[in-house]
Formats: C-alpha cells, sequence, structure tokens
C-alpha cells in the first residue's frame, strides 16, 4: 500500500489585492482551482517504472530513482537499493531509451550513496561508496566502460570529505576537507589531472552555502583573525582570491542565491540583525543594502526587488518586506494572515522560495505542536501589495517530504499540491489563481513529485508509478492551466 502523508484542509481566506477576503468566497475560489485540470489533456507521462514489481520498497529517505540530473540534453539519474546492486541510469525520455548503463554489485554495503552529481560537458561526476576505496570522486560518460574512479584522494578505504563539486571552466572545482584544512581541488576526470590549487590552513572553515554567479563560484571563510570574507574562485590558483571583509566576526550564512539580474544576493545574522547583500564578485560591488533587527529569510528578486520574510513582533504572522537592488532602503510590502490564531505553536516560517515568469513564489509553513506543519500553503508575490496573493492551502505538511517550487523556464511553477483524495499530484502555475491546478496523467500514479529536473523541452520528475514503488516521469515544460467549462467537470 502507498503511504500517503496527511495534510491539512483548513478554511484560510486568500489573500489578494485588497486584503483577506470573506470565508464563503475564499473557500468558492479553492474550490474552483481544485476542480481545474491543466493543458496539454494527458500532460504528464509515465516514463518508466524503474523498481522491478517485487523489490522491497525503498526508504523516504533514499528514494529510487534520485539524483536526477542533465549531462547535454541526457538525463542520468541512480537506483540504490538496500544491500542490493546499485545502477546508474540515462534516459531519453522514452521507455526504451531509459536504461541502467552501469551495475555496481552487492559488495557488503548497505548503500552505494551516489551524492553530488554535476554535469561537465558530456561527463557526469559524482561521488560514490566503495569497499575499496571509501567515498570517493567518480565520472561517467554515460557507458559501462566509462564509468570509473577518478583518483583516491584519500588512499585506501578511507574516504574523503568532498563538498560543493562545481563545473567551472570546463572542468570540475571541488573542496575537500582534511586534517590539514580546507582545500580547493580541480579536476579533468583522469587522476593525474585531479590536483589541489589552493590550500586555505586549519584555521579557516567555510560557512555554507556558496554561489555561483558572474562565471566564478563565491564561498564564504571564516577565522578568527580575519572574520568573515567574501572569496571567489574560477577553479584556478590564479582566479582564487578575497573579494571583500564583510565582518570582524563569523556570523552565520544564512542564505545565497541568484538574482534574476544576475547579481547575487545574501543574508548574514550578526548580532544587530540580518544584513542583506548583493554581489556582483567584485568588491566595490559587493554592498549591504540594509538590516532587519529581527531575524529575516531571504525570499530572492523580482523586478527591481530583494524580498524578505520576517515574523511579526506576536511570532504569529509573516511579514513581506522588500529593499531595492541600488540598495535605497527598505519597505513593508504586507503581513500575511495566519488562520490559527492564538493557537500554541503557531508560528509561520519559510519552507522554499522559486523565482519563475518574473514572479517570486514561496511556501509558507504553520508549526504545529508535533514535528509536522499545521499547514502549508503556496503564495507569489512581485514585490507589492496589490500583487501578493495566495495559490493554494494544501502543500504536503509531512515531516519527511517537501513540496518542492521548481521555475519550468517557460513563464510557469511546477509545485506540488494536494488535490481531493488523489494525494499529492503535480500542479502548475502561472501566478494567478485561475492558472492554478492540477496536471493530468495518463495514467493513475505521478502523486508526491520530486525532483524536477528540466531536459531540452521536457521536465522530468519522480513520483508514484500508480502499480509498485516510484517511477520516472515526464511532463513538457510548456504545460499550463485553463479551467475546464462547467459541462466538463
Amino acid at each position: 500500500m502507498r503511504l500517503r502523508f496527511g495534510y491539512v484542509l483548513a478554511a484560510l481566506g486568500l489573500w489578494g489585492c485588497g486584503g483577506v477576503q470573506d470565508p464563503e468566497a475564499a473557500a468558492a475560489e479553492e474550490r474552483q482551482v481544485q476542480a481545474q485540470a491543466c493543458t496539454p489533456a494527458l500532460a504528464a507521462t509515465k516514463v518508466k517504472d524503474v523498481l522491478p514489481p517485487d523489490a522491497p520498497l525503498p526508504s523516504p529517505f533514499r528514494p529510487i530513482p534520485t539524483g536526477l540530473t542533465n549531462v547535454q540534453g541526457t538525463l542520468y539519474f541512480s537506483a540504490d537499493p538496500f544491500q542490493g546492486p546499485a545502477a546508474l541510469w540515462r534516459s531519453d525520455g522514452t521507455p526504451a531509451g531509459t536504461v541502467p548503463f552501469k551495475e555496481f554489485p552487492f559488495d557488503g554495503l548497505n548503500f552505494r550513496d551516489f551524492a553530488s552529481f554535476t554535469a561537465v560537458g558530456p561527463r557526469l561526476y559524482f561521488t560514490m561508496n566503495d569497499p575499496v576505496v571509501g567515498n570517493e570522486l567518480w565520472v561517467t560518460d554515460g557507458t559501462a566502460v566509462g564509468t570509473r574512479l577518478v583518483k583516491d584522494i584519500t588512499p585506501g578505504s578511507a574516504s574523503s570529505s568532498l563538498s560543493n563539486l562545481t563545473s567551472l571552466g570546463g572542468a570540475l572545482s571541488f573542496f575537500l576537507t582534511t586534517a590539514s584544512g580546507l582545500e580547493l581541488w580541480r579536476s579533468n576526470g583522469t587522476a593525474a589531472g585531479t590536483y589541489r590549487v589552493v590550500a586555505f590552513g586549519p584555521e579557516e572553515s567555510m560557512a555554507y552555502p556558496t554561489l555561483l554567479t558572474h562565471g566564478a563560484l563565491l564561498f564564504f571563510l571564516q577565522d578568527a583573525v580575519h572574520g568573515t570574507r567574501l572569496w571567489r574562485t574560477d577553479g584556478t590558483a590564479v582566479g582564487t582570491r578575497v573579494v571583500k571583509r564583510l565582518d570582524a566576526g563569523q556570523p552565520p550564512v544564512t542564505a545565497a542565491r541568484p538574482s534574476y539580474t544576475g547579481l547575487g544576493l545574501f543574508t548574514l545574522q550578526d548580532t544587530s540583525g540580518t544584513e542583506v547583500w548583493r554581489t556582483d564578485g567584485t568588491a566595490v560591488g559587493t554592498v549591504r543594502l540594509d538590516t532587519f533587527g529581527n531575524p529575516v529569510s531571504l525570499l530572492g528578486s523580482t523586478g527591481p526587488y530583494v524580498v524578505v520574510a520576517g515574523r511579526t513582533a506576536d511570532n504569529e504572522r509573516m511579514k513581506l518586506s522588500r529593499l531595492l537592488l541600488t540598495g535605497d532602503g527598505k519597505t513593508t510590502v504586507t503581513t500575511l494572515p495566519n488562520p490559527f490564531p492564538g493557537q500554541p505553536f503557531n508560528e509561520p516560517y519559510i519552507q522554499d522560495s522559486q523565482e519563475a515568469g518574473g514572479k517570486l513564489y514561496f511556501s509558507m509553513g504553520i508549526s504545529s505542536p508535533g514535528p509536522a506543519a499545521r499547514q502549508v500553503s503556496l503564495w507569489v508575490t512581485n514585490g507589492t501589495e496589490a500583487e501578493t496573493r495566495q495559490l493554494s492551502q494544501k502543500l504536503t505538511t509531512s515531516d519527511i517530504r517537501s513540496s518542492p517550487l521548481f521555475d519550468t523556464g517557460a513563464g510557469t511553477l511546477l509545485f506540488s499540491s494536494g488535490d481531493g483524495d488523489q494525494g499529492l499530484q503535480p500542479q502548475v502555475t502561472n501566478g494567478t489563481v485561475a492558472g492554478t491546478g492540477r496536471v493530468t496523467t495518463a495514467t493513475p500514479g505521478a502523486d508526491a513529485p520530486e525532483e524536477f529536473t528540466r531536459v531540452g523541452n521536457t521536465i522530468f520528475f519522480r513520483g508514484y508509478s500508480g502499480v509498485h514503488g516510484d517511477a520516472l516521469w515526464s511532463v513538457p515544460a510548456n504545460v499550463t492551466c485553463t479551467p475546464l467549462s462547467a459541462s466538463a467537470r
């Protein structure tokens, strides 16, 4: 039996141009959204079942398939069952063209632990556990003979601690953490061409996350002497340098993301509050836009604005604020309603955010006494009160899953949301209530969609097969939603 994760169907008013609607109108509009279907009809198609019908179902913490990655127009992914043969797969989007190309036999390991899939040109780099060399760097060209260990960086069965695999300048860059400190490495896919670029020393520690912008990887290093500094690298020694000192202390870097303009955005949680910064990778172009006295979450950018979200003084509502990218002060956009006022443990929080089609989408959860949220809703904004609205109340409240938000690249957003008795389904929105609805499927299944990945004009994802376990599904990137006529409902 397929495990379905519960969600709360609360009667929450939609936030529109003038404020909160009355409950009856809000409920009617929500029913209209859920009654819609998306065109083209049968938009989502099951590509292939990956699990054999008699295979044990994997843990939701180690799903199959996973690691969906676009490598020059071909989809790659992995299957890593518990104490069984693991495999790398590729797909051209057809059932016949979705095949395993490299199998790793069971060698006493519980899992192979595939991770950090990173495309560089026609090759896919990844890390994998092996009983002989430990967890190290591997590469594949999509064939069995072209899948191999790159280098046993930490010799013997001991594993290497690799992070932030990034395609830079036609090669792979990554960080290695050793007993001697943090190091930057580079690889062309051969043992001889895999080498240390810079050693930062034992006193330096990396503050995550990193940021890829303007052809360089930006990262943050901290130590007691230099405080917090922004660095950049193009993967070479000469191209690795300090950009700017940001703080004399070592505050957490709470978020980093690119803006639609290509500028990088990041936040520091300093003793004075949350600092919002922008950067183009240069010292003069790295500027603190403003500081909020309370913690805020960086949602992203839309139009000329950077948008952040923080709780009100009573901790019961979420307030949106905006800053101009030019740095001319901050303004309150609006305050979002809480459908559970006065109840204990009802604090709102931001779960995810994504820019798509010039709009900024975000999911907001409402806490509960237990591990799962009471409710998770999807919102959209362009940085103004009039264009800030709720699109769905029914994103998953599971404590082990989330509803991903994915920019289709065609002006719309793919996400997952509850739809009546059909469970968590793929949905699409153009940022309006009328343009938000469920993506139809050719066969039963596709619920609990995750790992949306665009390859050409197709978006692949993992979702329930309708038969056993999860399968690989696809949907056209230009999928849109239009209301069904009254006679078709």
